[in-house]
């Protein structure tokens, strides 16, 4: 076993790759009277096309396939895996992005039968073709629920405007169209493929005993049967050219700017400087959008912004991509001004190191008072796309980043952009 030790943060990570290729992560929280624990698997919604296991062609599968899974590994043949955590005087819960699918479960009693629960029922799939027709109903009641959800729309048009044909453009759960076609055999071929313990993770944290727990872990595994390590073939996706705008009448009373800056260069697979590169855009977008810079302070007073204004920097192995939003009642106005500062941000008066030295305060700021959520902690683990680096080398790596690193990485993605917005406009009486 690894033992990490990040004196900046008060925190020592151990760290074990069992031999059925499971990495398993101990974070002990002896003031804490809370266990959390969070099992992950390399699989989301943009996995729809690969060799499944067994296999030696691509294969193309529904769209929403990873989160259908989601919802049936829950069932088993004799009752609900909730119910079971619920017994066990724990909650729990799951969700699936575009690139991971996780487990968690929370709890103040029962830690070991809750772990190996997690480990069990995550590990134990049990698929039946009249259950999955059943569970068809009520995903696309779900799929049709978060069509009346203005943010939603918001984002799910602008990725549509930036990835046109693509998974990055569709609901993570689907459509009514694609769940109907989904088959219990897809569901095992999915799961035989992306479960196997090699492509997963099980971090947990809480006021445990770690040599206990790493034992109590091990001998669950080795009592259970796996398939040889193979490596996944999948298919990264292929965007067409973005859509340069969009527009959608919807029911609210102003209109809603979403704004999309892509990156086109596939990012190196280097963890250390995929992480550098997302907490330098960051980084670049606080310092002349964020609260305390000039130009949001301008924009505010001018009306054309109000506190629903808010920007994102999504990276992930074949995307990458700021994104922008807020209510605003001059939506062509504003996309302009923004499309504008950003291409031109290096003569942004906030672009400067006493600005820099803000922003990085305020960052370290609201990062260690994230230290006291066990969930938060977790939860990074679970979306870290960066091999090599954890979340307790934040500190690090930020007060390593000068201006002129930050700009080298901006000019990058800026030189290489391209932009599209997407606008809500209010339904005409």
């Amino acid at each position: 076993m690894e033992i990490k030790k990040y004196p900046k943060v008060g925190e020592t990570l151990y760290q074990d790759v069992l031999e059925n290729g499971l990495r398993v992560y101990y974070l002990p929280k002896p003031d804490f009277n809370k266990t959390y624990g969070l099992m992950t698997t390399n699989f989301g919604s943009l996995d729809t096309t690969f060799v499944p296991r067994g296999a030696s062609e691509m294969k193309a599968f529904p769209e929403g396939i990873a989160h259908f899974l989601e919802h049936k590994l829950f069932e088993k043949e004799d009752g609900d895996a909730m119910n079971f955590f619920g017994a066990l005087g724990a909650t729990a819960n799951a969700f699936t992005s575009f690139t991971r699918t996780s487990y968690l479960f929370s709890t103040t009693a029962h830690i070991e039968p809750n772990v190996a629960l997690l480990l069990d029922f995550v590990q134990e799939p049990y698929f039946t073709q009249a259950s999955v027709e059943k569970e068809q109903g009520i995903i696309t009641q779900e799929i049709q629920m978060y069509q009346d959800d203005a943010e939603f729309r918001l984002l799910f048009g602008l990725l549509q405007n930036l990835y046109p044909n693509s998974p990055m453009a569709s609901d993570i759960a689907g459509t009514p169209q694609s769940i109907r076609q989904i088959r219990a055999e897809d569901l095992y071929e999915n799961y035989h493929t992306f479960y196997h313990p090699a492509n997963m993770s099980l971090f947990l944290t809480g006021p445990f005993d770690v040599a206990a727990m790493s034992t109590f872990v091990q001998q669950n595994q080795a009592e259970k049967h796996f398939a040889p390590i193979e490596p996944i073939k999948r298919q990264f996706f292929e965007a067409s050219a973005p859509i340069s705008s969009g527009t959608l009448a919807f029911d609210v009373a102003i209109p809603k700017l979403a704004i999309g800056f892509r990156g086109y260069d596939r990012l190196s697979s280097d963890g250390l400087r995929r992480f550098e590169y997302k907490l330098a855009i960051q980084l670049m977008l606080t310092m002349i959008l964020g609260t305390a810079s000039h130009k949001y302070e301008s924009l505010y007073n001018q009306g054309m912004i109000n506190d629903s204004f808010g920007f994102d920097f999504e990276v992930g192995p074949s995307y990458h991509f700021i994104s922008i939003t807020g209510d605003t009642v001059y939506p062509i106005e504003l996309a302009k001004i923004l499309r504008d500062t950003l291409k031109s941000y290096k003569i942004e008066s906030d672009f400067n190191l006493e600005q820099l030295a803000l922003v990085k305060k305020d960052m370290l700021g609201d990062y260690y008072r994230s230290l006291n959520s066990l969930e938060f902690i977790a939860n990074q683990f679970s979306s870290n796309l960066f091999e090599g680096v954890t979340f307790f080398e934040f500190p690090i790596l930020l007060s390593a980043l000068t201006l002129e690193k930050i700009g080298q990485y901006a000019d990058k993605f800026v030189s290489e952009m391209v932009v599209s917005d997407f606008i809500m406009t209010p339904k005409s009486v």
